[in-house]
C-alpha cells in the first residue's frame, strides 16, 4: 500500500469518452480519472517518461496522447510504418515504463446509456452534466485516500479552454465548502466526507498544459480503465491490474465500494 512520507499526494486527471447528454451520441461511457501519487515522486515520473520519449526518438515536447498511438496517427503516425516487431516493442516498452511508475490509478466512469435511462428521463434538461457528477465522485474518493493516509491531495487537470476551466474550478470550490451535492440518504452507503473534512483534505487544483509529463500518465492509464467494465481482457488494463496499480488493490475489501473505482450507472451490465 502506499504510505506517504510526506503526507502530500496530487492526482492528475484526464478524461475520456463523452460528457454530454445527448441521447442521440453514440459514445458509450464518459471517465474521469488518472493517477495518483506522491508529491515527491512526481520528479520521478517526469524522468520517466523523458526518457521513454529519448529512447523511441521523440522530441520532449511531443504528449503521448493515447488516441494517436492506438491509431498511429498525427504525431505517431509513423508507428504505422515499424514492422510488427518494432511496434510490439513500441507497445512493451511503454507498458513496462507505466507499470514501473510510483503511481495508482483511480477514475469514475460512467455508462452513458446507464446515466441517461437513469436520470434523463426523469429530470431532462434539469439533468446535471455528467462531468459533475464524475468529478465529484473521484475528487471526494480522491480525498479519502489521501485522508486514509493522514495526508492531503492537491489536483491538477489539462487547461481546455477559459469557460471549462471555470467550471471545473467551480465544482471544486463548491465541493469544498459545502460537500457532496447528492441525496443524503442515497450517499449515506458511501459514507461521504462532510464539507469540513474536505476542506481540511483538499488543497487546491490547477490546470496544466497537455505537455505536462504526469498528464500524458494519466491519459495513458485512463483509458484502459474507463473499458475495463466493457472489455475486462484488455491487455492495458490487465497490465495494470497485475501489477497492482489499480487504487482497488491497494484497499481492503470493504473499502473499494467507499474509496476504489467507481463504475457509475452500469447497472445494465451487472
Amino acid at each position: 500500500m502506499l504510505q506517504s512520507k510526506t503526507g502530500e499526494f496530487a492526482l492528475f486527471i484526464d478524461e475520456s469518452g463523452s460528457p454530454k447528454l445527448n441521447p442521440k451520441d453514440e459514445t458509450k461511457y464518459f471517465a474521469l480519472g488518472g493517477v495518483l501519487l506522491e508529491r515527491e515522486d512526481e520528479s520521478v515520473v517526469e524522468s520517466a517518461i523523458l526518457a521513454f520519449k529519448a529512447r523511441w526518438n521523440i522530441d520532449p515536447c511531443i504528449p503521448l496522447h493515447g488516441n494517436e498511438i492506438r491509431s498511429k496517427k498525427k504525431n505517431f503516425a509513423w508507428l504505422g510504418k515499424c514492422s510488427e516487431q518494432e511496434k510490439h516493442q513500441f507497445i512493451l516498452d511503454l507498458t513496462e515504463t507505466l507499470t514501473s511508475l510510483p503511481i495508482v490509478v483511480h477514475a469514475c466512469v460512467v455508462s452513458r446509456t446507464g446515466y441517461l435511462s437513469r436520470y434523463f428521463d426523469r429530470y431532462g434538461a434539469e439533468t446535471w452534466e455528467m462531468m459533475k457528477s464524475a468529478f465529484t465522485i473521484l475528487i471526494e474518493r480522491s480525498a479519502k485516500y489521501a485522508g486514509k493516509h493522514d495526508g492531503s491531495i492537491m489536483f491538477y487537470y489539462e487547461e481546455a479552454g477559459k469557460k471549462e476551466d471555470k467550471l471545473i474550478k467551480h465544482y471544486f470550490n463548491e465541493l469544498r465548502s459545502s460537500g457532496h451535492p447528492f441525496d443524503p440518504f442515497n450517499a449515506a452507503q458511501y459514507a461521504p466526507l462532510a464539507g469540513d473534512e474536505l476542506s481540511q483534505c483538499l488543497r487546491g487544483i490547477e490546470g496544466k498544459k497537455k505537455d505536462n509529463p504526469i498528464l500524458q500518465v494519466a491519459d495513458l492509464c485512463l483509458y484502459p480503465v474507463a473499458r475495463g467494465m466493457d472489455n475486462p481482457s484488455d491487455q492495458a488494463y490487465l497490465a495494470l491490474k497485475e501489477k497492482n496499480l489499480l487504487v482497488d488493490t491497494k484497499l481492503e475489501s470493504e473499502e473499494i465500494k467507499l474509496l476504489g473505482i467507481k463504475y457509475y450507472c452500469f447497472d445494465h451490465l451487472l
